[in-house]
């Protein structure tokens, strides 16, 4: 595991984070620890859903040729010489 530094939060914040930490019996680094790992899990979930619906839209169906992204860098490599 890496560890980090975080400086000059406001003391209030600080204060929070611990009374949230003695709340659920944990130290403060593993309460800041799970608010970082929930806020990463969260984010992460939500593109995972957002990336299958864009695929459950377009299962099935065939770009145009001229949207084809492999063909284009092709062309433009090409035409570099």
């Amino acid at each position: 595991m890496t560890e980090i530094i975080i400086r000059d939060l406001p003391d209030y914040v600080v204060e929070a984070l611990r009374a949230r930490a003695k709340r659920r019996g944990v130290s403060l680094e593993e309460e800041v620890g799970a608010i970082l790992t929930a806020s990463i899990d969260t984010a992460r979930a939500a593109f995972a859903s957002r990336a299958a619906a864009l695929r459950a839209l377009s299962a099935g169906r065939r770009m145009p040729a001229e949207l084809d992204s492999v063909k284009i860098i092709r062309k433009a490599r090409d035409a570099w010489g």
